[in-house]
């Protein structure tokens, strides 16, 4: 009978010692484990001191990127394609877009004593390639941010239009934008497309848009704008789509 009581604790000091072993184990694992969740704070923590310096980064790059664009103009719908020469670029530019504008200007009074030769007024351009059969983008760049500006004030006056066969309404013949960075031109286009969004574009490489029914004119600030974060009332949580 003793030995059997004798057989049966030693059976449960056993089992005791097994379950302690096990706590153990337990104990550790929620020590390790809890630090590993300090650690994971910690990494949390400096990956976002990363990514900040990242934005903040990206930010002043685009910034650096669009103020070298401040003297350039990218044209649309100018008889030029892949097969047109450099040389040719260059002469339908200076006669379609540069010398009308200029005109205008010297006969405005802007420029009284100009000389119209093209390597006084443009420093580069170039043609952007585009799809077969497709009229070519052109890149002007010219040697001072107060030419661009003529070519701005004096493109509607002076420049040729059309008829437009959808709307029976006349419209410019060649569309010159603000030669725009990539990130800026992709986040004019994000914006653009919002079903808000009445009209988006740029002023001195500044992102700009309006609403429907709504004349305030809201302008983005940071590649992280979107229309909602820009619209929204002060202190008013940001909607996510999902």
């Amino acid at each position: 009978m003793e030995a059997a009581i004798n057989a049966k604790l030693d059976h449960i000091c056993s089992k005791l010692e097994r379950m302690d072993t096990i706590e153990k184990k337990i104990d550790s694992v929620e020590s390790a484990l809890y630090d590993m969740r300090k650690e994971n704070a910690v990494l949390r923590e400096e990956l976002a001191a990363k990514d900040k310096i990242i934005t903040q980064l990206s930010e002043q790059l685009n910034k650096v990127d669009q103020a070298a664009r401040s003297s350039s103009v990218r044209i649309i719908g100018l008889p030029i394609n892949c097969n047109t020469s450099q040389a040719d670029v260059a002469k339908i530019v200076f006669n379609e877009i540069v010398h009308p504008t200029f005109m205008a200007a010297k006969n405005a009074g802007e420029l009284p004593n100009a000389t119209f030769a093209p390597h006084f007024l443009i420093n580069n351009v170039f043609s952007v390639p585009a799809k077969k059969g497709q009229s070519c983008p052109v890149i002007l760049t010219l040697s001072s941010q107060f030419f661009r500006g003529l070519i701005f004030k004096y493109k509607k006056a002076v420049l040729p239009s059309e008829q437009d066969p959808a709307s029976n309404r006349n419209r410019p013949k060649y569309l010159i934008f603000e030669d725009l960075s990539p990130a800026n031109f992709n986040q004019l286009r994000a914006i653009a497309k919002e079903e808000n969004v009445k009209s988006a574009w740029s002023f001195g490489g500044q992102l700009r848009f309006r609403l429907h029914n709504d004349e305030t004119i809201y302008k983005v600030k940071s590649l992280a704008d979107t229309v909602a974060s820009v619209t929204k009332p002060a202190g008013a949580p940001v909607q996510m789509s999902m």
